[in-house]
């Protein structure tokens, strides 16, 4: 665990490692693979990157699983039937297959118009704002 980049690799390596471990497994023995999970990051002088771990599991999961977490912004909540149209376009915008899509709505009143998706690690701006800005930067240059 030397260096940032071996420790990350490390760190996802034990999250995906408790994963394959409790994915399976009877629920009266998750307890007992946690414990020894704990144990043996003791032993490695890990534990102490267990949140790191926890959010690389949870990652991890989510995308085994086929499930996002999608945050959109705009001006006003998005109706229903939006949402719905959304959820079909997500999985053509990320070019894979998705079961699930856990969507959250932000209002931010600056972004004028149009939406603002995020997206593990993609970020889809259509909002007016972002559309002035380019448009501005564009006039500048």
């Amino acid at each position: 665990m030397a260096d940032k980049h071996g420790m990350k690799i490390k760190l996802k390596q034990y999250a995906v490692a408790l994963y394959e471990a409790v994915k399976d497994a009877p629920k009266e023995k998750i307890g007992d693979i946690l414990d020894n999970f704990v144990k043996m990051l003791i032993k490695n002088n890990a534990l102490r990157f267990a949140p790191q771990i926890i959010n690389y599991l949870d990652k991890y999961a989510k995308k085994t699983e086929g499930v996002i977490d999608l945050k959109v912004k705009t001006v006003q909540p998005l109706e229903e039937e939006n949402l719905s149209q959304l959820k079909k376009i997500v999985p053509l915008l990320l070019e894979r297959e998705i079961e699930k899509i856990n969507v959250q709505q932000e209002i931010d009143p600056n972004l004028i118009g149009g939406f603002v998706l995020e997206c593990d690690d993609l970020v889809f701006d259509a909002s007016i704002k972002n559309k002035f800005n380019v448009l501005r930067k564009n006039l500048i240059q």
